[in-house]
């Protein structure tokens, strides 16, 4: 294969380099600011000329490239191969006729620049032409001469491909004139549309804006136009309407803005008081105060002089250290569990140690207090110092007394615990006598109960004896229809009067028989509560009618219990006479007690008693099952009474009970059992 020598770096014509070099310069030149105008006649410049002159060059390139190679590359090789052909001869017989003949022919062709022969010793043998112009306008064909296989010299031919390129920027002129004359035609048409259309609703838009700007706001720069331009103009006066209602929105702002810079400096001088007051009460306390940082390392801000006194050290050395560097602390490993405590909790309090008065002063023994705050994104921690030596001393001298007293006080506990014993026997006494006393009340209230109905009962008989003597009487005189007739009706409502009278009689006496055998006994049966709670209120009925107060129950029929009637009885006579006693004021309004009962879960009943009452002292909430405790006490309380309710239901019935205040007034006994029972031990029914 020949060589082929092309001195161009690339196959890139003189308009493709222009057009390249003219496209890098456009982003390399900083524009000076435009007019809107400016900037669309020059867009649209850009617009048509730029992509234009893009693809007119690469047409022109590409046909500069194929006339190149039609008209130049492809000459040069045929003029190579048939002068390699034809020299051989005329080189092998040294006859520089036929080959200056040759090369004379090839020269003909404009754009052969020159032609060189050599020998097989590289001296010139036929030369014709010279180069010139540009190296890059240059094309070069190489061929070695030879005859029957051996070499003989070598031909080298040069051609130029400038009329090509001169042709090509020809091209390219005539297409740029073409260009401009678009462009020229293009701007006359497009300006008096765009200068009509949007440089000058664009002028009256701006001199509406500087209006605007002014502060004037009372002409309207709304156009009748629907174009872009008349959109732009009415929302520029939509704009105009909402600044004048903001601006009136911004003056009444202001001055409420006036009012709050007001209220806030009156605020701020009266922190600034505040501040100087907290200052005097820190200076003037008498406890020993610090104040120190809490991030990183404890740096001290502040110190009281009552904390200079206790430490003996002057305020101006301490601020900027700690209790470490001053030497305040005896033992450092427990300030580090004093910091320790204040990281984790946040608060020190009754925080005991060992101190000293400076560095090597004496040692005061003192109880801290501290709290670790937040001012102003800073963690801040306020320390008291209260100097407890003396008593610290004094309670060593307690402790050592008390250690001598140890004999005695275990004499002592076996003598208490003697006294114990015999109290809790007279407690379990008590507890006895009370139930009687309650049996007692039951017995007094229904033998009061049932004096009415059989005393009327014997007013009605004696009144049938009278009208039976009467008639007797009337029969021996002789009897009337009239008369007969008048001693029938009496005596139907006579004995009518008696059956009913005898009958509630009856009710009374087998309520209170079923409610005395279940309160002197521990029968266990199944038994309908809401039946046996009003059999328990028939009973306590003359009590409750003693008083203004009511009690009511609500209670669902179908709850069956299988437990103990007896004890639930008592619990609820208990809580009533409790309620009764002392949840209402003497001479206040008549109050109510509620019962209500209600399933929890499917084995389980929640029973409440509740009042509207004055409720229990807060105080007192935790004491009121505990014996012997009362608020009426000397006044007829034995403070037994709800401390019996609470061994029955938690030992008799297996349930739980708690007490709390209603939310408004009053006070709620809740009571938790199962609905069966469980079975109690015989030491659990004596007790």
């Amino acid at each position: 294969m020949p060589d082929v020598l092309d001195p161009r770096p690339a196959r890139l014509d003189t308009a493709t380099a222009w057009l390249h070099n003219l496209w890098k310069g456009l982003f390399r030149v900083k524009f000076p600011s435009f007019s809107l105008r400016q900037t669309l006649m020059f867009g649209v410049a850009a617009g048509i000329l730029l992509p234009a002159l893009f693809f007119a060059g690469f047409q022109i390139t590409s046909k500069q490239e194929t006339e190149v190679a039609l008209r130049v590359e492809a000459p040069l090789k045929q003029y190579a191969d048939v002068l390699s052909r034809g020299m051989a001869v005329a080189v092998w017989n040294l006859d520089r006729g036929v080959a200056i003949e040759l090369v004379e022919a090839v020269m003909r062709n404009p754009d052969v620049v020159s032609v060189t022969v050599t020998d097989e010793f590289g001296e010139s043998f036929v030369k014709r032409g010279d180069v010139q112009g540009a190296v890059d306008s240059q094309r070069v064909e190489e061929r070695e001469i030879t005859y029957n296989g051996a070499r003989v010299g070598k031909l080298m031919v040069m051609m130029s491909t400038r009329r090509v390129e001169a042709e090509a920027r020809a091209d390219l002129m005539r297409f740029a004139g073409a260009l401009l004359l678009q462009v020229g035609l293009a701007f006359a048409f497009i300006w008096p549309l765009f200068n009509t259309r949007i440089v000058k609703p664009m002028l009256r838009l701006r001199e509406s804006a500087l209006r605007l700007a002014r502060g004037d706001l009372s002409e309207s720069v709304a156009s009748p136009k629907n174009d872009e331009m008349g959109q732009l103009a009415n929302a520029l006066d939509g704009m105009r309407i909402d600044l004048g209602a903001l601006l009136s929105e911004r003056e009444q702002k202001t001055l409420a803005l006036q009012r709050e810079l007001e209220e806030r400096a009156r605020t701020e001088q009266a922190l600034r008081d505040s501040q100087a007051k907290f200052a005097a009460i820190f200076d003037a306390s008498p406890v020993a105060m610090s104040v120190s940082t809490f991030e990183g390392e404890v740096q001290t801000l502040d110190v009281n002089t009552a904390w200079g006194r206790v430490f003996g050290m002057d305020r101006a050395g301490v601020i900027g250290s700690n209790g470490k560097r001053v030497g305040i602390w005896k033992d450092l490993e427990v300030r580090k569990q004093a910091l320790d405590t204040l990281q984790k909790t946040g608060e020190l309090s009754n925080f005991q140690a060992w101190m000293r008065r400076g560095l090597y002063g004496a040692e005061i023994y003192c109880e801290l207090s501290g709290r670790v705050v937040t001012l102003a994104g800073e963690r801040v921690l306020i320390m008291a110092f209260d100097d407890i030596t003396e008593q610290h001393r004094y309670d060593e001298n307690i402790l050592q007394l008390n250690a001598t007293l140890e004999h005695r006080v275990q004499e002592r506990t076996q003598e208490l615990t003697d006294a114990l014993g015999q109290l809790r026997a007279a407690q379990s006494e008590l507890v006895r006598a009370e139930k009687m006393s309650a049996l007692g009340s039951l017995v007094a209230g229904i033998a009061h109960e049932l004096n009415t109905p059989i005393g009327n009962s014997l007013t009605v008989a004696s009144t049938l004896q009278d009208h039976a003597s009467s008639f007797a009487q009337s029969m021996s005189k002789g009897l009337t229809r009239s008369r007969l007739d008048e001693f029938v009706t009496n005596t139907q409502q006579g004995a009518g009067i008696l059956m009913r009278g005898l009958q509630h009689a009856a009710e009374l006496v087998s309520s209170f028989k079923q409610v005395a055998v279940d309160q002197t006994s521990l029968n266990r049966r199944s038994f309908e509560l809401h039946h046996t709670v009003s059999e328990i209120l028939l009973t306590l009925g003359p009590t409750i009618r003693k008083s203004p107060h009511v009690v009511t129950s609500d209670i669902p029929l179908e709850v069956v219990l299988n437990s103990y009637p007896g004890p639930l009885g008592q619990i609820l006579t208990n809580l009533i006479n409790n309620a009764l006693i002392h949840a209402f004021d003497e001479n206040g309004e008549p109050g109510t007690i509620h019962i209500s009962a209600c399933l929890d879960g499917d084995d389980r009943l929640e029973l409440r008693v509740s009042d509207n009452g004055r409720g229990i002292p807060p105080a007192h909430l935790a004491r009121v099952f505990d014996p012997f405790f009362t608020t009426r006490l000397g006044q007829g309380g034995s403070g037994l009474g709800l401390n019996i309710v609470y061994n029955l239901v938690t030992k008799t019935l297996g349930g739980t009970i708690d007490v709390s205040n209603v939310p408004g007034s009053g006070a709620c006994f809740r009571i938790r059992m199962p609905l069966v029972a469980p079975v109690i031990s015989p030491e659990v029914a004596a007790g």
